[in-house]
Order: C-alpha cells, then structure tokens, then sequence
C-alpha cells in the first residue's frame, strides 16, 4: 500500500499556519508581501490538490480497513488545496493592489474573500462530520507493526479522539471564519486563526512523526521485527 499522508498532514499543517499568519496581517492591518505570499500559497495548495484529487480519485488506502483515509485525508486536502492556489492566482494577479495603501488593500482583501468563505464554511462542516465519524466509529488506530502509535492500536478511542479533535478544530476556524465574513462579524476572524494555528501546528507535528513510524512500520513488516519505539 503506497501512502503519502505524511506529505499530505505536514502541507496542510503548513497552510493552515501561512494562511492564519495572512489572515491575522490582514486583521492588524499590516502590510501584505503579495508575491512572497502568492508563491507560498501556490506551493502548499498545488501539492494539496494534486495529493488530494489523486487520493479522492483513486484510492491508494486499500483494505485492511484503511479505506476510510481516502476520504477523510483526500477530500479535505484537494478542497484546501483548491482554495490556496485561488489566493495564490489572486494575490499574484493584485499586487499593484498591495504596493499602495495599506488600509485600502487589507480591506479590498477582505471583501474579495466572502465569495470563497461559502467554500471554506461548507468545507468545514464536511470537516465537521468527518471529526464526529472519527470518533463514532473509532477509526484511525494503527496496526501493531506501527512504532509509538501501535502501543496503542488496542485502544482505538485515543487515535479516534485524536484525529476527531484535530479534524474538528480545523472545521471549527472554518465555519467561524465563514460566519465572520457573511455576518458582519470581523471579530471572529481572530478565532478562526487561533483554531487555524493550533491545527496547523499540529498537522504539521503529525505529518512529521508519520515519517518515523511509517517508516518503521514499513521497515517491521519487511524484515519480521516489531520495533516499538
């Protein structure tokens, strides 16, 4: 089984903190670098999509129950991965727009991001189900061949409350970042960084262990050995 999650959670982890980092420039009305951002956005969100479209599509998590991650993994990453390559596409195409006034330009920013806020909003009430399907069906506990999280692979709440928290709070800046912008309630938009950066962090933490125990688990099942740690 041929799996690149790894890349996947460290990308999305990434995103979600330069995004939050945008977002709180725009909210303190800092000057915006547009094609310094442009090029981040358009790195994180073509691997995003592309890993995504081809996880959604094709189903690289085969048997063995894993099935689940091509829904939960793929269709959420080409989804932000779409949304990214927008803001990257937009803010190379205004960047007259950031060289002048600073004011003008982080509240042009903002209007511009309602229309995609319906999109990241449903985006995040997909999230939203899949963090409650985490938990209601106990998904995500890893085989035992797994170092560190297959300790615990007896135990399939842990990873299931987990993934289902890490999900949830992403899904959680989402809908707040899409009630601030159709509400009139700007205030909201500092929360939505607040849940975008621990996500991101924690993405980003994920993804990275992943290397080691995929890796090892990889390195267990080739040589017959159960390295724990």
């Amino acid at each position: 089984m041929i799996v690149y999650n790894e890349l996947i959670a460290i990308t999305a982890g990434a995103g979600l903190l330069g995004f939050a980092k945008f977002l709180g420039d725009l909210i303190r009305k800092e000057r915006i670098e547009s094609e310094g951002w442009a090029g981040f956005f358009g790195v994180t969100g073509l691997l995003l999509f592309v890993l995504g479209v081809h996880t959604t599509v094709t189903w690289p998590y085969g048997g063995n129950g894993f099935e689940y991650a091509n829904i939960a993994f793929g269709q959420p990453a080409a989804g932000f991965g779409a949304l990214l390559l927008l803001a990257a596409i937009y803010l190379w195409r205004h960047r007259a727009l950031y060289a002048g006034e600073v004011e003008a330009a982080n509240t042009k920013t903002l209007q511009a991001l309602k229309p995609a806020g319906i999109f990241v909003g449903v985006l995040g009430l997909g999230m939203a189900v899949i963090a409650i399907s985490f938990v209601r069906y106990q998904l995500g506990a890893a085989p035992p061949e797994e170092p560190i999280s297959g300790r615990f692979g007896h135990l399939p709440i842990l990873e299931a409350l987990f993934l289902g928290g890490l999900w949830g709070v992403v899904a959680l800046g989402a809908l707040l970042f899409a009630i601030a912008l159709w509400t009139g309630r700007p205030q909201l938009l500092r929360w939505a960084v607040w849940a975008w950066v621990i996500g991101g962090v924690v993405f980003t933490l994920f993804g990275a262990l992943n290397f080691y125990t995929h890796l090892g688990m990889y390195y267990n099942i080739a040589h017959g050995t159960m390295i724990k740690w």
